[in-house]
């Protein structure tokens, strides 16, 4: 993230008017004001001080609900299930001091509400190692093309649809799942009934078996999506020169050891 983002928003401003709505907005600006940072701080942050420099009206709460609205905004466009009460072409970034005494409380329960799902993935965050990791590399992106309509007859994602704010209104690919409901749920049960009988607790029952393959599943998509766009920054910044093409091991056991809401944050970012 760097200033070109507040820059572009700056000249929106120029070349519309006043009246610039979020409809206005590209996709890659509306990515920055719901998960992009600049200096130390959310972008939104920086965006709503900004705002009211220009319209005078009060900047307490007011990222929170740039950002809500920008996700909403995202979502729509994508038809990713969720549909806002108020269109994006019918809310403006700028507002006037001598009316506008509520703000945008859609935006905000947005925001909220992805606040709440990022704490719920965490909660849902399964244990997984470098060497299921490797494992489910061999297997999962192979699934992935070759087992769609295996993985189209599985029971509906326990995790997706009940974090869309969260995760960006994405989708898990049906082969994917299957791995994980089939192959992978295999290997992780022998490993399950290894820690019981070390004592560890099991899940028990198909409901949580389902639940783990799909917390795991999602571990797998997130980890590898942060991992090209980490191994990206590092190649164009020559970190990686002379190491070939392997991904470094301290990079994959710090993302692993990362929760899904944390990596929710960071690696779906486009």
């Amino acid at each position: 993230m760097n200033s070109d983002a507040l820059r572009a928003l700056r000249e929106k401003f120029t070349d519309v008017g006043e009246t610039v709505s979020f409809a206005d907005l590209s996709e890659p600006l509306l990515m920055d004001l719901a998960l992009g940072w600049h200096s130390g701080r959310p972008f939104a942050e920086h965006a709503a001080a900004l705002l009211s420099r220009i319209d005078t009206i009060p900047e307490p709460g007011r990222a929170a609900e740039l950002a809500g609205r920008a996700l909403l905004t995202i979502l729509a466009r994508r038809r990713a299930g969720v549909v806002p009460t108020t269109s994006a072409e019918n809310v403006r970034l700028l507002g006037d001091p001598a009316v506008d005494d509520e703000g945008d409380p859609e935006g905000a329960r947005a925001f909220e509400r992805r606040e709440q799902e990022y704490s719920s993935l965490s909660d849902l965050t399964p244990p997984y190692t470098a060497a299921d990791f490797a494992a489910d590399a061999a297997g999962a992106f192979t699934a992935a093309k070759t087992r769609a309509d295996e993985g189209r007859k599985l029971p509906p994602d326990r995790v997706g649809p009940e974090h869309r704010l969260a995760l960006l209104g994405t989708a898990l690919p049906p082969g994917l799942r299957a791995w994980f409901h089939g192959d992978r749920v295999q290997l992780s049960s022998s490993a399950s009934r290894e820690g019981a009988a070390a004592g560890d607790a099991a899940p028990t029952g198909d409901a949580d078996r389902e639940l783990l393959a799909d917390a795991t599943a999602w571990k797998f998509v997130l980890v590898s999506r942060a991992l090209a766009r980490h191994r990206d920054a590092m190649a164009a910044t020559g970190v990686l020169d002379g190491q070939g093409t392997a991904v470094p091991l301290k990079l994959l056991e710090a993302l692993l050891a990362t929760d899904l809401g944390d990596l929710a944050r960071t690696a779906l970012f486009d």
